[in-house]
């Protein structure tokens, strides 16, 4: 009867041993499965750098409000002279061809006089282009143009302000012009009305273009800085993307870990906004290709999903 009670506590604290141990692994798994985060995406080095993936941080900086008007690039009108033979003439030497660059006094034709039976000659009035040519040699001329030459070193940004955004713009203020890939940050020069009655503004905006990467006549758009505001806090508006709705960045919490985390936002610039709540000063986060961050996030949700 003894050996019977021993050997039935013994399998009975067994049992209870067995069942602990299991209750201990069921445990330990479930903790294991809990364990990974899904508002957290860990990418190597050699993975964010083949995407893009550019890193800032988040500290004080002036918020700025902009408005976008809208024109194109023209020469300053003294910049373009007509050339005309000054006497009735025969050409005898043309020395440019049109898209030729020329320099202040260079010789552009020799034309012999009916007048004075005399040679004489028609030069460049400033540095220049030679854009328009109408005139070739042994050609009886009189006094049209025969040479256009235009000075494209400088160009005017010639922008359309309409009355609803006419009080906001004025002289000096800061003003970046933009055609595709290009940009040049310039300030407003100039605000003159508009010919004929039209109901804007020319807000004139001067361009230096000196090494001839800009061309008159092309159609660009001009951010122009109406207000700024200092903020403590503010990140770059490429970082923002939405989850459930909200508006979230990926903060590096770690090298190599990216953090899904609602911000709380402010005002609201054209490159930056201010934030109220959800990162500090100091912080990292993805401002470049953040995007990315987003897919790989929901990639490694999914795959946990399942």
């Amino acid at each position: 009867m003894f050996k019977t009670v021993h050997i039935a506590v013994f399998l009975l604290a067994l049992s209870a041993a067995g069942w602990a141990s299991d209750d201990h692994h069921h445990e330990e798994d479930h903790h294991e499965e809990g364990h990974h985060d899904e508002s957290v995406v860990e990418l190597s080095d050699t993975t964010l750098a083949r995407a893009g993936v550019a890193v800032a941080t988040a500290g004080a900086r002036a918020i700025e409000s902009t408005i976008t008007l809208y024109g194109k690039l023209q020469p300053e009108p003294t910049a373009i002279s007509h050339i005309r033979a000054r006497y009735p003439g025969l050409v005898s030497r043309i020395a440019v061809s049109i898209g030729d660059p020329v320099k202040k006094g260079q010789l552009l034709a020799s034309i012999n006089s009916n007048e004075s039976l005399q040679e004489y000659t028609l030069r460049a009035p400033f540095d220049g282009v030679v854009i328009e040519k109408h005139a070739g040699p042994g050609e009886f001329v009189s006094e049209q143009v025969l040479f256009t030459v235009a000075d494209y070193s400088k160009l005017w940004a010639d922008l359309q302000a309409f009355p609803e955004r006419l009080g906001r713009v004025q002289r000096g203020q800061p003003v970046e012009i933009i055609a595709g890939e290009q940009s040049y940050r310039g300030a407003i020069g100039n605000l003159v009305p508009a010919a004929n009655g039209a109901p804007f503004r020319r807000v004139r905006v001067p361009l230096d273009n000196h090494n001839g990467s800009w061309s008159s006549g092309i159609f660009v758009r001009g951010r122009v800085t109406v207000d700024e505001k200092p903020v403590a806090i503010a990140i770059d508006n490429r970082a923002l993307q939405t989850l459930e709705g909200e508006p979230v960045i990926f903060v590096e919490t770690r090298p190599n870990h990216f953090e899904a985390r609602p911000v709380r936002l402010g005002l609201r610039g054209s490159e930056f906004s201010e934030v109220l709540g959800g990162i500090q000063a100091g912080e990292r986060y993805v401002a470049e290709n953040s995007y990315l961050i987003k897919a790989e996030l929901k990639k490694s949700a999914a795959g946990h999903a399942h």
